[in-house]
């Protein structure tokens, strides 16, 4: 009998055992809150980054808010990409920030450079600028454009933690670099990031503001664990290679919304003026201590994850049909995933699932266009395209070699075998 062979999953959070018990052991000792831990990892992240100050924070959206909160004053423009999560926007706006959205770049999705001199006038206070999935947004060459307007340049580098441009560390080429260590990151301590910057003074101010914060608690951070543990489950290979995957797979196949609806990863697409209570926390020492565990792999997981995207780069680029990312041979980027774009995007994912392949579509939107952002509303027509053609490839490190060519082999056969272009 034949039984049809499921792949591995699309995604895996970077955790081991130790992940956990490390936690319910510094619960039984009380030291979840106890140490120098954060100032540790902070001296070391600059240390690592080759940048001068750093300060932790709860989530990488928590560093955006503080940074643009003391780099312009109340009512001043930011330029940013509408290509982002909706929260990121909410962030410029709770900081008294005003969006302004400059249109992205095709091939990568990153915002594109030459759309941004264009809409600098006397309101715009900051530029703030995304390396989505580790690839580079043309920093030094928007920093060009930043200095020429005495601007201040914010790198939201959440997906992009080491990597470069020029052979510097993304994140520390502008006036200050914002990164992650949420769960679903390459660093993992379930909520966290940190800011950088060779500014003491502004990363003084934003360690002034979060002093008047408490730690996070140890419940909230339970809840994260709990919802990571789960994820860890369900996406072992054997049991969704045996179960998961064709539950899946059955719901995205018939449109079925009970199904599909645990896939979705933002589903809060309204404006918030304010920033969230529960965001305004600090990081404790035990996350910090999770993070210092993880440092020294930054690179190896980067290799790792280079070495996915050249195969695909490779295998797909005589594709006319598909949109790759540029650069490729830059060794630089981090692929947090591996970006393709295609016109017909529902089409090309139900070719991949019809043939076992677990791939997902890029969750962002078009936040010029969202009916809650209307007041923002600004024609990016690249970035209103992308959001709907966008394909992330997956690249993580324990993602087999053979499941990337399985990749590489069935998408070369949807236009081979349905005659697209």
């Amino acid at each position: 009998m034949f039984v049809p062979i499921a792949p591995h999953p699309r995604s895996r959070i970077y955790t081991t055992y130790k992940s956990y018990l490390s936690f319910f052991t510094n619960i039984f000792l009380g030291r979840i809150r106890r140490g120098d831990d954060v100032y540790k990892l902070e001296r070391l992240l600059a240390e690592k980054l080759n940048i001068h100050h750093a300060v932790c924070v709860p989530m990488d959206r928590v560093g955006i808010y503080f940074s643009v909160k003391n780099l312009i004053k109340p009512g001043q423009g930011v330029i940013m990409s509408p290509y982002t999560i909706v929260d990121v926007v909410n962030m410029v706006i709770s900081a008294g920030g005003v969006p302004i959205f400059a249109d992205t770049e095709k091939k990568s999705g990153n915002i594109d450079p030459g759309k941004i001199e264009q809409l600098i006038d006397d309101n715009i206070g900051a530029v703030l600028i995304t390396h989505l999935h580790g690839i580079s947004a043309s920093a030094l060459e928007i920093l060009s454009i930043c200095q020429k307007h005495q601007l201040p340049l914010i790198e939201d580098t959440a997906q992009a933690l080491g990597a470069k441009e020029d052979n510097k560390f993304l994140g520390t080429i502008g006036t200050v670099g914002v990164f992650s260590f949420g769960m679903y990151k390459n660093i993992n301590c379930w909520y966290g990031g940190a800011v950088v910057s060779n500014d003491k003074v502004l990363i003084d101010k934003i360690r002034n503001d979060l002093e008047h914060y408490n730690y996070s608690s140890a419940w909230f951070i339970f809840k994260r664990i709990l919802k990571g543990l789960v994820t860890d489950l369900l996406t072992t290979p054997i049991f969704f290679r045996l179960f998961i995957f064709w539950v899946f797979r059955y719901g995205f196949l018939n449109n079925i919304r009970a199904i599909n609806k645990w896939m979705e990863t933002e589903l809060d697409l309204k404006l918030h003026n304010t920033i969230p209570s529960h965001y305004l926390t600090r990081l404790t020492p035990w996350q910090a201590r999770l993070v210092l565990l993880q440092l020294d792999k930054i690179e190896i997981h980067k290799q790792s994850r280079v070495v996915r995207a050249k195969m695909y780069y490779e295998g797909l680029k005589d594709l006319d049909g598909l949109v790759l990312p540029k650069d490729i041979n830059n060794s630089s980027n981090s692929y947090l995933s591996f970006p393709i774009q295609y016109y017909d995007r529902n089409k090309l994912l139900k070719w991949l699932m019809l043939n076992n392949r677990d791939i997902a579509a890029q969750h962002f939107k078009n936040c010029a266009d969202l009916p809650d952002f209307h007041a923002y509303h600004r024609d990016c027509p690249v970035a209103r395209k992308t959001a709907t053609e966008m394909i992330l490839l997956p690249t993580y490190p324990r993602y087999p070699i053979s499941e990337v060519k399985k990749n590489i082999k069935v998408i070369r056969s949807f236009f081979t075998e349905t005659g697209d272009k």
